[in-house]
């Protein structure tokens, strides 16, 4: 499994970023990225990638919300989000050639970052 894949360079990953374009779109459309924080001037961004620093860094799905303001979020609305955006990768991810499932791998953790806090 490949930590340090770049998905915008290498053109086996373009249906990749097509679903993930697609389940950010998804969470504006059905209300969840704002219920998560209480603004509709926000964004999300999903990423494979990897989270911590030297030794410590694994290979991650990033989930990156930006909000201007201060998102104080309920247990149960995170973790509606973060499930909603977990089975939408795994609906997907059953479209991608085994190549792709392999190069990405199967055992990254989430990780949910709003304004750069670990949530």
């Amino acid at each position: 499994m490949a930590d340090t894949i770049n998905l915008h360079e290498d053109a086996r990953f373009a249906g990749v970023l097509v679903d993930l374009e697609n389940i950010e779109n998804k969470l504006l459309e059905t209300g969840k990225l704002v219920a998560l924080t209480g603004t509709v001037a926000c964004n999300v961004d999903i990423e494979f990638g990897t989270y911590g620093e030297g030794d410590e860094a694994e290979p991650s799905i990033l989930i990156k919300v930006t909000s201007p303001e201060e998102v104080d979020v309920e247990d149960e609305i995170l973790e509606d989000f973060e499930d909603f955006i977990i089975a939408e990768l795994e609906d997907a991810s059953l479209e991608w050639s085994q190549e792709v499932k392999e190069a990405l791998g199967d055992n990254r953790m989430v990780v949910l970052l709003i304004n750069g806090e670990e949530y």
